[in-house]
């Protein structure tokens, strides 16, 4: 009974349990009272033949008439035989106390009978005439009693009978306040929960349902699948307003990356023609000053490079990938620092695991950002684990952990802000996550952070995969392009 269907299913079955008991209570109680009204009907008769016999017995007594006397022993004899055919009908009612007593007398008066048969009618004395009269008056009493106690026994299966509706109207009654009830506590509040809950969600506020714990009815797995929602609307909403802000950042530093592009060419081809006219007539620290100047210009050149891809939002070419050969080759680049560093790999892939859509070279640039902040997480050397298994419905997941210092709480949602770094400014300039950010949400996935200081920190990137119809039409366009 945990489910609202079972719950339904258990209530019926009750009414129907109900219905049946009372059916077979209406039944039995109206068979009783059929029974009861047949052997009153018998009963009847027994007084009627009494009250004959009575008669005939009368005649016989004050006008001694000898015709009474064969009438009288036709009745005696049908009054006899329906007594001891009636006895299984008269003991429940009278006892057997009573009973014996009726069949005493019944005898005396057939003895008495007898003797003034015998006599013609003519014979008898007054006593015995006296003791006729009293046996056959306790034949009537005992008549009419039996008949009485048997309209009561009918009286009271009458109103047995009778309380079977009212008795079914009171069960309607708490079934109906129980359905009511169930209605109200488990389906209606629950609906105006979520109905209430779903109207926050319309405002952008995304508040789990505290409720149903410990159930497991159709309401609070429909409640269980919105907090499941709700949560990963809560991410996708994080993932949103990221890539908006990124999104407007990138449009602002494209046009200063474009506007810084060609005043730096311009510093660097000028200090490299300075460089080649007099540096050989210049002083040593003239010669360093313009190395430094087209160092620096280097650097910013550099840095413009990684702006203008930050701010790339076309989407690039993709064809089929397999993901264990994009990031075998990403470890082929970074095997020298990872041995200088004193960093071990650890693979786990998933057996069969689908090819993706992407291109190959942003990829591998994507990865590379990952694993070299890794190493750089971990000074003092450490274990790089790379997971690739199958992600949610359409992605490919692939895991990165390190086992570095980690980054804060209040530092990890700034991670894949432009220009946010948490190294010393001459070790980065806080644009590796952000193109990574960039280059996974161009490619139609997302990228997702875990870390606790002291324990290292782990990226989770989900990777679209590639459906049948759309990989073949992108390979019909690359081959003829």
């Amino acid at each position: 009974m945990k489910t609202i269907r079972g719950k339904i299913i258990v209530f019926f079955a009750l009414c129907l349990a109900f219905a049946g008991v009372l059916a077979l209570m209406y039944y039995q109680g109206a068979s009783t009272l059929r029974e009861k009204i047949y052997a009153i009907e018998r009963f009847d008769d027994l007084l009627n033949d009494v009250l004959e016999l009575r008669r005939y017995e009368k005649n016989i007594i004050f006008y001694h008439d000898p015709s009474s006397l064969k009438e009288a022993i036709v009745y005696l004899q049908k009054i006899d035989n329906d007594f001891d055919n009636l006895k299984e009908g008269i003991v429940p009612i009278v006892g057997t106390v009573e009973y014996e007593k009726f069949k005493r007398n019944l005898e005396k008066y057939k003895q008495t009978f007898d003797i003034i048969t015998a006599a013609k009618g003519t014979g008898a004395t007054q006593d015995q005439e006296e003791d006729l009269r009293a046996k056959g008056k306790s034949l009537v009493d005992f008549s009419i009693l039996l008949i009485q106690k048997k309209r009561h026994r009918i009286d009271q299966t009458l109103k047995r009978v009778l309380i079977i509706p009212f008795a079914s109207l009171g069960f309607l009654i708490v079934l109906v306040f129980v359905i009511s009830y169930f209605i109200i506590t488990g389906i209606l509040k629950p609906l105006q929960v979520l109905e209430s809950a779903t109207e926050q969600v319309a405002r952008e506020s995304f508040i789990p349902i505290p409720y149903g714990k410990g159930k497991q009815d159709e309401i609070t797995r429909l409640i269980a699948s919105f907090n499941k929602m709700v949560a990963e609307l809560d991410s996708r909403q994080e993932q949103l307003v990221q890539s908006r802000k990124l999104a407007s950042i990138g449009t602002f530093t494209s046009g200063i990356a474009h506007e810084l592009n060609n005043p730096l060419n311009n510093i660097s081809i000028t200090a490299e023609a300075m460089m080649l006219r007099n540096g050989e007539n210049w002083p040593e620290d003239i010669v360093e000053m313009i190395d430094d100047i087209m160092t620096q210009a280097d650097r910013a050149s550099q840095v413009v490079k990684n702006l203008l891809e930050f701010s790339r939002t076309e989407r690039p070419s993709l064809k089929n990938l397999d993901i264990r050969a994009v990031l075998d080759r990403t470890l082929s680049f970074i095997k020298n620092q990872l041995v200088v560093a004193n960093v071990r790999i650890e693979q786990a892939f998933a057996p069969d695991l689908p090819e993706i859509r992407g291109k190959q070279q942003d990829l591998q640039q994507a990865f590379v950002n990952i694993l070299l902040n890794a190493i750089q997480a971990m000074p003092d050397g450490g274990t790089i684990t790379i997971r690739a298994d199958q992600g949610p419905e359409g992605y490919l997941r692939i895991d990165m952990s390190d086992t570095g210092t980690g980054i804060k709480a209040g530092a990890l949602e700034h991670i894949f802000d432009p220009f946010y770094t948490t190294k010393a400014s001459s070790q980065g300039t806080g644009l590796g996550l952000s193109i990574v950010y960039s280059i996974i949400r161009t490619h139609g996935g997302y990228i997702e952070a875990k870390s606790a200081v002291g324990q290292g920190t782990t990226f989770s990137i989900y990777l679209p995969i590639t459906t049948g119809k759309e990989d073949n039409k992108d390979e019909v366009q690359n081959s003829g392009g």
